[in-house]
């Protein structure tokens, strides 16, 4: 059953799916669109079993009571707003799991848009599944001069040696207002605020192009190819 223990995840769906309220709080990149929520985390913590049985859970949701899950309700896309450090138990002796989980949701059709950190802004520090995997939208954090934050993590990844360009786009992720819980607001930052702007945008492609629904590479090339070429000093 949809829970939050400190405001992170209504943030940040607030951000996906708000909407003007009646106070006038404009907040949200697809107010339209509809979502389904799966709990990985206790009071901020989750372990590679639970994040890897909420990318199962996606492929085919299933009741909260129970039962058979149904492919049919696969979501187009998921924002995954965290990462699993070592102090998770995730390390590369088990990326694999994680990555295989991700990977066959992807292959399903789902576009799998995930924050690269906030351990800049030195390089190599996307440092943590599932930002570091290829099948992973990877997202840093710009601010509202179009620069680059600077605790949003940078490339290449180095950790599993795969020397990967990360992250892979970039969205606003400084002082983004959004809702809280009980009907409050606030302005947050960190790449945790910048990935669902992408899994908004995802959401809005596909409505306004059905057919690319499932389409994964297309839905990120056309994300990559159509976004503002950026470049930094550093």
């Amino acid at each position: 059953i949809p829970c939050d223990d400190h405001n992170h995840g209504t943030h940040t769906m607030g951000t996906m799916v708000g909407h003007i309220d009646n106070m006038g709080n404009e907040i949200g990149v697809a107010p339209g669109a509809k979502w389904i929520g799966c709990r990985n985390m206790e009071n901020g913590y989750g372990t590679l079993t639970t994040y890897t049985e909420c990318f199962e859970w996606f492929l085919a949701p299933y009741p909260v009571a129970g039962g058979a899950g149904d492919p049919t309700k696969m979501p187009h896309v998921i924002n995954n707003s965290w990462g699993c450090p070592t102090v998770e138990g995730c390390n590369s002796t088990n990326f694999a799991t994680m990555e295989s989980a991700l990977n066959i949701l992807r292959t399903a059709g789902c576009v799998i848009v995930v924050s690269a950190g906030n351990s800049g802004p030195n390089c190599n520090t996307v440092n943590d599944p599932a930002a570091i995997f290829s099948g992973s939208f990877s997202v840093g954090a710009t601010d509202s001069s179009d620069g680059i934050a600077g605790f949003s993590s940078r490339g290449a990844v180095s950790v599993d040696g795969s020397n990967r360009l990360k992250p892979n786009i970039s969205a606003p992720g400084v002082d983004v207002r959004s809702c809280l819980k009980n009907g409050n607001f606030a302005n947050w930052a960190g790449t945790s605020m910048a990935g669902p702007h992408v899994a908004g945008l995802v959401a809005l492609i596909i409505s306004a192009n059905p057919e690319l629904a499932g389409e994964v590479y297309m839905i990120e090339d056309i994300i990559e190819h159509t976004a503002v070429n950026l470049t930094t000093s550093t």
